[in-house]
């Protein structure tokens, strides 16, 4: 009986286990414009009024605005669920409140929110926490793209990084 070789791992061929996703903050009113086969765009300035859904590089983005008055907790763990539900692997919140109102919802339901990996919101007097878990918290004008991380196997974002 013969054993089958495996070749080194530099020979099998390129591996992708990765999937990086931009996520474009832009500027103005409107809705998301479509993009590149990896960029998702959301304008903080008019968070869409409903849920909207993209694919990208075989990665679902959902895109929910938050309501600018009330209790943003009940909304937010309904909205993410139903993202995940429509088959979202990521869901985006955007919204045009402070940070520092959104803060404690989402640090309270930080398990519930595992697949949140970004939330624009209005700047804020005082300091924001830049992370919650691993959810990067970026105030509107902090930067202009969010690369996401994904890994393509679990689909599951691994990494968020706020880009100038």
């Amino acid at each position: 009986m013969a054993c089958a070789k495996k070749p080194p791992p530099g020979e099998q061929g390129p591996r992708k286990p990765r999937v990086e996703l931009t996520i474009v903050l832009a500027a103005g009113r409107g809705g998301a414009p479509s993009g590149p086969h990896d960029v998702v765009t959301v304008t903080p300035e008019a968070p869409p009024a409903s849920r909207q859904m993209f694919e990208r590089s075989g990665m679902r983005v959902a895109v929910v605005g938050l309501p600018s008055d009330g209790d943003p907790e009940p909304f937010m763990k309904t909205a993410v669920a139903e993202a995940e539900a429509a088959g979202s692997n990521a869901t985006v919140l955007v919204s045009t409140r402070c940070l520092g109102d959104l803060q404690p919802a989402l640090e309270k339901n930080v398990g519930a929110f595992w697949t949140v990996p970004l939330v624009v919101g209005a700047r804020c007097e005082g300091a924001v926490k830049p992370n919650i878990g691993a959810a990067a918290l970026v105030e509107n004008g902090g930067a202009s793209k969010v690369r996401v991380t994904f890994d393509r196997h679990t689909r599951a974002f691994l990494k968020v990084e706020p880009l100038p």
